[in-house]
């Protein structure tokens, strides 16, 4: 397993945001995130730890769980709802490996990697394409 419920949460698991239908969201997209990377890894992409969060989260704080009162992102945003993570790509090597059809078969939707250098965004809330601009 690569993503768990805590490394989602981070310091925000007992945050009153943090509610019981939004730990639902997140177990889905931790299922269907791991499940995508642990395809990608058997397909030679190198899933990398992040340094600054010990975990494949990306950022140093809001690459999963955002708060409410978090200043980054608007206010019902993926990340805010338990439905989006930014998963740490310094090279952009799990980008390169997702396709449209990549994302279909694990039931994901991403922002598109021009948007995202460094890091890989994968959502469960669905959008009009499965690769959006934000």
């Amino acid at each position: 397993m690569f993503l768990s419920l805590l490394d989602y949460f981070g310091n925000f698991y007992d945050y009153a945001d943090a509610t019981d239908e939004r730990k639902e969201n997140v177990r889905l997209l931790c299922d269907l995130v791991n499940d995508l990377l642990v395809e990608a890894e058997a397909h030679g992409v190198d899933i990398k730890t992040n340094w600054r969060t010990k975990t494949v989260v990306s950022g140093e704080q809001y690459g999963g769980f955002r708060p409410k009162d978090c200043p980054i992102g608007a206010p019902g945003s993926a990340h805010k709802q338990g439905m989006g993570v930014d998963i740490f790509d310094p090279d952009n090597e799990l980008d390169n490996y997702v396709t449209d059809a990549i994302l279909t078969a694990h039931d994901l939707y991403r922002e598109s990697p021009g948007s995202t250098k460094g890091w890989c965004h994968l959502q469960t809330r669905p959008t009009k394409n499965r690769t959006f601009l934000p």
